[in-house]
């Protein structure tokens, strides 16, 4: 008996931002269709994806008038989102699958609170490739990722960097450290790192349209310079590495303000957000930001 693999569909998020764009003048769903080249079926599902039905907005309701009051944590989960998430959409239930650090469990619950409506159907398990991962399954959360881009692969184009207003770009950017376990300081070493590690520099690993537009985005808000894009692994996944100066930064703009952030990071919560507590170590021996007590000094030292 031959098997018949459809591949998962890849939607535009910028086609669908604009589809809703379109109802907002007055336009039909028939002349929607027609204006995209889309079945009539496919328009109204977008259409009828209720932002009622989910906590997150769509990428268009985001830009509207009122935002969520939580909005800065919706946006730093999109960042560990796009990090670390995959969407499922033919699957019954639709899930959204996150590779996470087996410490995060618990902060995976508060992912829940700020983006699902309702009681959602949350579990976690062992991959043998993939490493520990939390399967969320809500049809309307997966609905609404897929509108702002989250996909079946890493590798694929992920969430536009023009959807997040630039004000919440820390937001992002630090859900996006904290969720990724390729680059540093979060990953990029043995699987499950447990908290932030020593290194020289950041280095974000995604897909090349996200992580370009990461770096075009942080040269403009972070003031950082423009990073090396590059290949990595064998995934089709990019990274773009910084200088030690820029990753410092990067940091002290992501963790200065923090609405939310996992336990792993308190190291950088401490420093950046808590100005006693680095008025209490101003007079003791500077580390690396990103070094942890009892580590072997860096010749690096941030000014």
């Amino acid at each position: 008996m031959r098997i018949l693999f459809r591949p998962p569909v890849r939607h535009d998020p910028r086609q669908i931002y604009n589809i809703h764009a379109d109802r907002a003048t007055g336009m039909t769903a028939l002349q929607i269709a027609a204006k995209h080249d889309l079945p009539a079926v496919t328009v109204l599902g977008f259409l009828r994806s209720s932002e009622k039905t989910c906590g997150l907005p769509s990428p268009y309701g985001f830009r509207g008038v009122v935002r969520p009051v939580n909005a800065a944590a919706q946006i730093y989960w999109l960042g560990y989102i796009a990090a670390s998430g995959r969407v499922f959409e033919r699957n019954n239930p639709a899930t959204l699958v996150l590779a996470i650090h087996t410490d995060d469990a618990g902060h995976i619950r508060l992912l829940l609170d700020d983006l699902v409506i309702g009681h959602p159907w949350c579990e976690f398990a062992d991959s043998s490739l993939d490493g520990h991962q939390a399967y969320v399954r809500d049809r309307a959360l997966v609905d609404i990722l897929i509108q702002w881009g989250i996909s079946a692969a890493l590798e694929d184009d992920s969430i536009p960097i023009e959807f997040i207003p630039s004000e919440l770009i820390p937001d992002f950017v630090r859900g996006y450290l904290e969720g990724s376990r390729h680059g540093p300081p979060f990953g990029g070493g043995r699987r499950g790192t447990r908290s932030s590690r020593s290194v020289r520099s950041l280095t974000l690993v995604g897909s090349r349209s996200l992580v370009e537009g990461l770096s075009r985005v942080l040269q403009s808000v972070f003031g950082t310079a423009a990073g090396t894009v590059s290949p990595f692994g064998r995934l089709g996944l990019s990274q773009v590495a910084f200088s030690p100066e820029d990753s410092a930064e990067i940091l002290k703009q992501a963790y200065r303000s923090p609405m939310r952030t996992s336990p792993r990071a308190a190291k950088f919560v401490e420093r950046f957000a808590n100005p006693e507590g680095r008025r209490r170590r101003s007079s003791s021996k500077r580390r690396p930001i990103w070094q942890a007590p009892g580590e072997v000094p860096s010749p690096y030292r941030p000014a």
